[in-house]
């Protein structure tokens, strides 16, 4: 049977922030602020000029007044590149252009206007562009950027190792940021926390939702000076936004592809006669994105717009593994060891027999020794050990992969003052075998092996409402999660079939003797579930150089776990109490080291089926309240 097991975790912050430049932005906001100061060629402020920032893609239209310091705040804008116009009775217009909003970092524009008349515009496309309103530390690489970087597994998590801050000792997963400890990283996509919970505390850099490359338009990684309404999540932000649509087309359709007959062979299979392993790898993908347009009814150009991003990963592979068996005299009883006058060998059935002891081997042992013996013979090759009791086994064995990454965004200005996005992303990852645990076959055609299946969401909307001329409020619901199931198809019918039985148990052959290979993967199926949900809401206002962050967000953290043994583990030795142990001393084999009579031992105790111990486990049935 199945466990479950669940926990809840809650964290209710309110944050506020009075007088001070930085507006706060939520527990991964993806939105941000931009302000800025307009004065006359003399310095002087320049009040009461009318502020107008355009979305240069989706035309989307954000107003406010310069107070009478000449300054001005827009807040909770979308990661994005703005237009800022800024007109004045008495002084030309002044256009900024490619002024470039990032997740969570706050922009600010400088201009200075001219005498003249409100017809004459003066285009400025290099102002001014300073950061004075946070003291974090970021670096933000854009949806270009990330495209001209050739990332193999196209997982923009992937990316990030490449940024500032990040180091990477061993495979990507393993990154931490800053030299901080992986429990301390927040990953957040278009708001929402998509990091495995469960497994943050050592493994934060691990993600359920795969970020793709074509479906991101930028990554943001904030390492230092975070405030209240970030820092409570985590020391080191590391913030996805996906991708939105503009108001024209534009899409793309790729294929990236990999195959086996571009590759050379490894040194190893070369010297161990095995083939190469076979790959062919597609990533097939299509994007697009636009103005929501539905002909002779609705024209979304400056109001809707939409995106979407679909993705497969496919991977028909031969995966290569090594195993460490008996040789044939080992599987007869002839125990060999390397000794001062050179290979000795020791016939243990014949030793136990004079010796009075069980001197047969296990009928159960010999089949599955014997079925080992013959899978070797059918593919891969043998090389001798200088352990000359034991040889290794190499061979290639099937691996099928088949990821889905769908992802969709939608954008809609509900009104001039109300504005709504929401964005999906699934990942859907099928791997048979499994890659977690080698639940490949441990020999060929052996029966236990199992795939891996993961069904994962991220979900967030958000709207944005301007409460007056300086005060804008931003709410936004999400969630994350989805199962993961490990070996689904196990069945303690795998351990006691006809071919390789193990009489219904996990027999322990590795434990027994000399690193040998057991027969099978262990029998532990398993599936988890970490899912986050979050509410959040922001609250940015302003007077004058005043600046009023108020804002409150809940996020809720479930697990639950199922797993267990299916069937008990046996573990073979000699216990010291055994008559049989008295045979394994210097003089019945002459030369041996403490080791080889200890692999002795467990050979003998192999081959004649002496336990010494037999595990495994009951689980209460919540149903029932009995044990199964």
């Amino acid at each position: 049977m199945n466990r479950g097991s669940g926990g809840i975790i809650l964290f209710v912050v309110v944050w506020g922030t009075l007088l001070s430049p930085e507006s706060a932005h939520g527990q991964g906001g993806v939105s941000s602020s931009l302000s800025g100061r307009a004065t006359d060629a003399s310095g002087a402020p320049t009040p009461d000029a009318a502020v107008l920032v355009t979305n240069s893609g989706t035309g989307t239209e954000f107003r406010a007044l310069t107070s009478r310091d000449g300054t001005f705040v827009i807040s909770a804008l979308a990661p994005g590149t703005y237009a800022v116009t800024i007109a004045l009775s008495g002084f030309k217009t002044v256009v900024v252009n490619g002024v470039v909003v990032n997740a969570g970092v706050p922009a600010n524009v400088r201009v200075v206007l001219e005498v003249g008349g409100l017809a004459e515009t003066v285009a400025v496309s290099g102002a001014e562009l300073v950061q004075t309103q946070s003291s974090t530390i970021s670096t933000t690489i854009q949806a270009d950027q990330i495209m001209k970087i050739p990332v193999t597994s196209r997982n923009a998590m992937d990316f990030v190792t490449l940024l500032p801050g990040v180091s990477t000792v061993g495979r990507n997963r393993d990154s931490i940021v800053a030299g901080l400890p992986q429990s301390t990283i927040n990953i957040t996509l278009d708001g929402v926390n998509i990091q495995d919970n469960w497994l943050k505390e050592n493994d934060g850099f691990f993600t359920l939702i795969n970020p793709q490359l074509d479906a991101i338009e930028e990554v943001t990684l904030t390492s230092g000076g975070l405030g209240a309404s970030e820092g409570s999540q985590g020391a080191a932000q590391i913030r996805f936004v996906t991708r939105s649509g503009t108001n024209e087309f534009h899409g793309s359709l790729y294929e990236y592809f990999r195959h086996d007959a571009l590759n050379a062979n490894t040194f190893f299979n070369n010297r161990d006669g095995i083939a190469k392993p076979k790959l062919r790898q597609n990533q097939p993908g299509v994007r697009v994105g636009g103005p929501v347009i539905i002909p002779g009814l609705f024209n979304g150009r400056d109001r809707a717009h939409f995106f979407v991003n679909y993705e497969e990963f496919r991977q028909p592979s031969d995966l290569t593994r090594s195993r460490t068996i008996l040789s044939s005299q080992g599987q007869a009883g002839l125990f060999r060891y390397n000794s001062a006058g050179g290979v000795r060998e020791v016939n243990l059935l014949a030793l136990a027999e004079a010796r009075g002891q069980v001197a047969t081997i296990d009928a159960t042992i010999a089949k599955l020794l014997a079925d080992i013996r013959a899978a070797t013979a059918t593919t891969g090759s043998i090389t001798n050990l200088t352990d000359p009791l034991v040889q290794r086994y190499t061979f290639n064995t099937r691996q099928q992969i088949l990821n889905r990454f769908p992802t969709a965004r939608v954008d809609l200005d509900v009104t001039k003052k109300h504005h709504l996005m929401a964005s999906v992303n699934h990942t859907r990852l099928e791997s048979d075998p499994g890659p977690m645990q080698d639940r490949v076959p441990f020999f060929p055609g052996f029966p236990v092996t199992a795939s891996q299946a993961s069904q994962r969401f991220q979900v967030t909307a958000a709207l944005r409402s301007s409460l007056g001329p300086s005060l804008v409020n931003e709410f936004r619901v999400g969630g994350s999660g989805g199962p993961t199931q490990f070996a689904r198809e196990f069945d303690p019918s795998m351990w006691n079939g006809s071919l390789a039985p193990q009489a219904g148990f996990q027999l322990n052959l590795a434990g027994a003797c000399c690193g040998l290979a057991n027969a099978s993967s262990p029998p532990t199926p398993s599936s988890r579930n970490a899912s986050t949900r979050l509410i959040e809401d922001t609250l940015n206002g302003h007077k004058g150089s005043h600046r009023l962050s108020l804002g409150m967000f809940m996020t809720q953290v479930e697990v639950w776990l199922r797993n267990q043994n299916l069937v008990p583990q046996v573990n073979f030795g000699v216990d010291p109490t055994d008559p049989a142990a008295s045979m394994f001393n210097a003089t019945n084999f002459p030369g041996a080291s403490g080791a080889n009579l200890n692999a002795a031992r467990g050979l003998y105790a192999l081959l004649t089926g002496r336990i010494t111990s037999i595990t495994g486990n009951a689980r209460l049935d919540e149903k029932t309240d009995k044990y199964q």
